[in-house]
Parts: C-alpha cells; sequence; structure tokens
C-alpha cells in the first residue's frame, strides 16, 4: 500500500516528536499551518473525531497534520480495495490494515504516552487540579489526539468493510480495553461524521477494462532452443503451474500471447516471480533423462525463453539480495500468497 501512516511514526518516534518539534516558537507553527498541503475525503467516511478544541498554534498544526494523515490513509485504502482483482486480495488488504498498520501504530502510541506519563488532566482544563507546564500540555494534548484518531481508523474500516472481515469487528469500548486498558471516553470522542458532498458515498470497486481471453499452455509454446530445458522436464505440475501463469496474465506481467510487457520496474518483479516460485517449489529437482541438478540459472532461461524476455541481470540482483528480496515479496499480496506447489 502507498500509506503506511509515516507520518504517525514520524510523531512518535522520529522528527516531528512534539517534545523536540515543539520547541519552535508559536509564530513558526502558524508559518507552517498555513504550508500543510489540504487532503480531502475520496469516500464518505463514517465517523470523525470530535476533540477538544486546539487553541494554540502548536496543538492547531498537529491537529491537522494527524487529521489529514487519516484522510490520506483512508483514500489510498479504499483505492486499493477497489481496485484489488478479487475478494481475497480485498479482504487481505482490510486484515493487513486492521491486525498490522493499526495494532502496531495503536500499541505503540499508548507505549510513547505510557513512558512519558501523559494524561487527560494535562491538557483538559476541566480536569486539572493544579497548574501544568504548557509544553507538558502540549504534548499530552498532542498523544492523546493521535491515540483517538487510531480508535477512529480501526472503526473506520471496520465499518466500511464488515463483509471483507476476518475476525469479529471490536466495539468502541473493546478496542479502547484491548489497546489502552482503559475504558473508552464516557462522552466519546468518535462522533458520526458530517456529510462530504464531494466524496463517493458508497465504496464501489472499479470497473475493470475488458481484456482479451488467456488460455494457459502446459506445454511449451516457442520453438525449441537446445540451451533451453522443456517445460516437461522443468514444470512439476502443470495444472498449478497454470493457475500462477494465469495470474500472471491478470497482474500485467505477460499478455494472451505469452509476451511479457516490458514496463518501467515491470523486469526487477518478474525476476522476484521467478525466484518466489523456485522457493515455492514449482520445478522438479533433477533433470531428466540427463538426471542432472535443475539449477536456478537453467529455470531462469526456461522462462525467459517463455515470456520472450531477459532478466538475467535483475535475478542476478536479487539473488545477492535475498533480505531484501524477502521484504519486495512481502509486501506484494499476490507474490507473497502464492503457495507452495
Amino acid at each position: 500500500m502507498k500509506n503506511a501512516l509515516e507520518l504517525y511514526n514520524d510523531i512518535l518516534f522520529l522528527n516531528h516528536r512534539p517534545w523536540l518539534f515543539g520547541k519552535q516558537s508559536d509564530t513558526k507553527f502558524k508559518q507552517l499551518i498555513s504550508e500543510v498541503k489540504k487532503e480531502y475525503y475520496s469516500t464518505q467516511p463514517n465517523y470523525e473525531i470530535d476533540f477538544i478544541k486546539p487553541l494554540s498554534n502548536i496543538r492547531k498544526y498537529y491537529h491537522v497534520i494527524i487529521e489529514h494523515e487519516a484522510i490520506r490513509y483512508l483514500n489510498d485504502l479504499h483505492s486499493d480495495v477497489s481496485e484489488a482483482l478479487n475478494k481475497n486480495e480485498k479482504s487481505y488488504l482490510v486484515h493487513f490494515a486492521l491486525t498490522k498498520t493499526f495494532s502496531q501504530k495503536i500499541k505503540e502510541t499508548a507505549q510513547v504516552i505510557q513512558e512519558r506519563n501523559y494524561s487527560p488532566e494535562q491538557f483538559d482544563l476541566s480536569k486539572q487540579s493544579k497548574p501544568i507546564d504548557n509544553s507538558h500540555a502540549d504534548e499530552s494534548y498532542i498523544l492523546h489526539l493521535l491515540k483517538h484518531q487510531m480508535a477512529r481508523l480501526i472503526m473506520e474500516v471496520q465499518d466500511s468493510y464488515t463483509d471483507l472481515l476476518k475476525d469479529d469487528p471490536l466495539s468502541q469500548e473493546e478496542i479502547y480495553y484491548k489497546y489502552f486498558n482503559e475504558a473508552a471516553p464516557v462522552i466519546s470522542f468518535i462522533i458520526e461524521a458530517e456529510n462530504y458532498p464531494n466524496t463517493n458515498q458508497i465504496i464501489q470497486s472499479k470497473e475493470k477494462e475488458d481484456k482479451p481471453t488467456f488460455n494457459a499452455i502446459r506445454e511449451d509454446i516457442r520453438e525449441a532452443n537446445k540451451n533451453i530445458h522443456s517445460y516437461s522436464q522443468l514444470v512439476k505440475n502443470p495444472s498449478r503451474f497454470a493457475q500462477i501463469e494465469e495470474g500472471l496474465f491478470e497482474n500485467g506481467l505477460i499478455n494472451e500471447n505469452y509476451v511479457f510487457s516490458d514496463e518501467y520496474g515491470k523486469k526487477k518483479y518478474l525476476a522476484a516471480f521467478y525466484h518466489q516460485l523456485i522457493r515455492k517449489g514449482y520445478f522438479n529437482k533433477r533433470i531428466f533423462p540427463e538426471n542432472i541438478e535443475a539449477k536456478d540459472l537453467f529455470i531462469r532461461k526456461f522462462l525467459d525463453h517463455r515470456y520472450n524476455t531477459d532478466v538475467d541481470k535483475q535475478f542476478r540482483n536479487w539473488d545477492n539480495n535475498r533480505d531484501e528480496l524477502l521484504k519486495f515479496i512481502e509486501k506484494d499480496y499476490w507474490l507473497d500468497k502464492i503457495s507452495p506447489c
């Protein structure tokens, strides 16, 4: 996904930590507010945050950037789900958002709040029993705002994709108890969203453009080459391999004639695909009748010949950087979900 809430990570651990970034003057924060790029919902949200009104410029600045990061994330998620190829991929994206992206960030937020001893009493005047340092109050306000925004994002995604959830949705009370070990606020800061007229009111999948019919061929498709081993010698399970090649077509890597779509960045992707097939056992270990080892080089040449391309350089680059290869595969739904053969 294009957005993994990097700004929230920046607020918690990097350059936007309010106890460091917040040392700038009130005038500077006023200027920063004017420079923030505006974000607009592409899809009507279910919820929004109604938090204590920010009065100082530092609070106004963080209020704006925290909200806009949430809007960016939701827009990107809705776009990715809409463009997903099938229901399984849609469900994967939603499940990943809830159990990975949100879960990690909300736990990290709770950790920072605990480590820095932030509490609502520090910024909520109605709860203050003694004067509080303004800087500490601002920091506490910002982290609690982030906390409630994260809880809101969980509710937003759950309600937007009820039919795609793999687990039972959490109530607001369950979210606060699970992640913060506390009761939800008596008067919730998460409210029903107002109507945003310039949005899609219903989340809909985009209609796919008509594509040519793809017929998976379970044999060699090009003229024999003495330097290339045959389909029957290398492919372990023609039926499973045919299913994989259908996915290769659906993902735009090859056309109906088995010709690779040589666009920018796709050779790197195709080479990673080769490695993933080898890792998942889609090829025979031995080649007969020679009774020799089916080396990765032989497989790469066979696939290059089959798809009318040459990814030798990209294949070797991945071979020399296995850690990056695995990270690359894990970030891609289709590659990551290729089943063992």
